[in-house]
């Protein structure tokens, strides 16, 4: 596991964020400068019967993981390229064995050969610093593997940006406007790098089995809440709507 610095990641990442940053249209913008997205404009619900809230400010969204079900959203676009983040404040106190996700996939529309970039947040206990997963698949193949890190905050207290970087030879994960993560496209990749239009997912879920330390420590909480707001995406390429045409 590592911790995150600074320092770790090259300064051409912050270059890309910005050259998004400043080419963003000028309506209500969120915490990094991008067009704010609100939710019945850009997400559906996925799953969670009642547990997926939409405030009145029609921005923020509340999922909430019970003794039934977790909760989710999708956006009603599908992507290929660009940027794309989120505000997100974690549920709070003893969350061992709960996994809150901000991710791309296009894994319902190629089950053997998908394309994701993750944000997991595995649980916490009390006490211990938070841990992040990121994870990235083109193809069907783990490109870059699993990495984990520890927060250098606690995502409970506040709200922090996270963040997704896609472009045709460039992968880059933010936190707070902060590069993270940086995967290049190699000519020894091949087809292995995300390359298919994604749609974006936000999730809270029980992953007891694995989540925390391996699976030693469940979840025992009967109801936590994430909650997301500042949803936005700035892309240069095109996009399609879940009938698959291409705008």
């Amino acid at each position: 596991m590592k911790k995150l610095m600074m320092n770790t990641v090259c300064v051409h990442c912050y270059i890309l964020l910005f050259s998004y940053i400043i080419c963003s249209s000028a309506h209500a913008t969120g915490g990094n400068g991008l067009p704010v997205s609100p939710f019945d404009e850009g997400y559906s619900h996925l799953f969670g019967d009642g547990n997926l809230m939409v405030l009145r400010d029609g921005n923020s969204v509340h999922l909430s993981l019970d003794q039934r079900t977790g909760s989710g959203f999708v956006s009603q676009d599908l992507y290929l390229h660009g940027f794309f983040s989120a505000s997100i404040k974690l549920p709070a106190d003893y969350t061992a064995g709960v996994v809150v996700a901000f991710y791309m996939s296009n894994g319902d529309r190629f089950e053997n050969n998908h394309d994701e970039l993750d944000f997991e947040f595995l649980g916490n206990i009390r006490g211990r610093d938070w841990r992040i997963q990121t994870n990235v698949y083109g193809n069907g193949s783990s490109v870059g593997r699993e990495e984990r890190y520890a927060l250098w905050f606690d995502p409970a207290e506040d709200f922090h940006q996270y963040s997704i970087l896609w472009t045709e030879s460039h992968i880059i994960f933010y936190v707070d406007n902060i590069p993270v993560r940086e995967i290049k496209r190699t000519d020894a990749m091949g087809g292995d790098f995300p390359s298919k239009p994604m749609s974006v997912y936000a999730t809270i879920w029980d992953g007891s089995d694995w989540a925390t330390n391996g699976g030693r420590h469940q979840n025992r909480v009967i109801s936590l809440k994430a909650q997301f707001q500042q949803l936005s995406q700035e892309t240069k390429g095109r996009k399609w709507k879940a009938t698959g045409r291409s705008t």
